[in-house]
């Protein structure tokens, strides 16, 4: 929602007129911090998604085809998972408590991830994942 207020109005914000124009947006923040793990956190998407969702991502390249360390989950997130074109679409799902509801999903596109490292020993990373649902159409040749 856009505000357009009037110049000089006599009633004031009384006739301050507001504009729709974007549309609705659904915009999920998740934030968690990266740990070792005992078994890899990536899969590989070979091929693509069959809805395609975009390109694949081959996780060989990382430790031998996992990726279980903090560090190396900080290399895939800045080097591999993030838009690198207009091609990129993702979906999110949250799962939920067992029999409580439905799991939640959506199709979209990361806006943005932002990373934070701190403390000496151990190192704590921290992850921000700005994900924007949508039906992501693209125009080309």
């Amino acid at each position: 929602m856009t505000a357009m207020p009037l110049p000089q109005a006599e009633l004031g914000d009384a006739q301050n007129i507001l504009v729709k124009a974007e549309g609705n947006a659904m915009r999920i923040s998740l934030q968690w911090n990266l740990v070792n793990e005992s078994s890899s956190v990536v899969t590989p998407n070979v091929g693509g998604d069959p809805g395609g969702a975009g390109p694949a991502i081959d996780s060989s390249v990382y430790s031998g085809g996992t990726i279980t360390k903090a560090d190396e989950m900080v290399q895939f997130l800045t080097t591999e998972f993030q838009n690198k074109g207009v091609e990129y679409k993702y979906s999110i799902t949250i799962p939920s408590e067992a029999g409580v509801t439905k799991n939640f999903f959506r199709d979209g596109a990361i806006e943005r991830i932002s990373i934070t490292k701190s403390g000496r020993a151990p190192v704590t990373w921290r992850v921000n994942l700005v994900f924007i649902a949508g039906d992501l159409i693209t125009v080309g040749a």
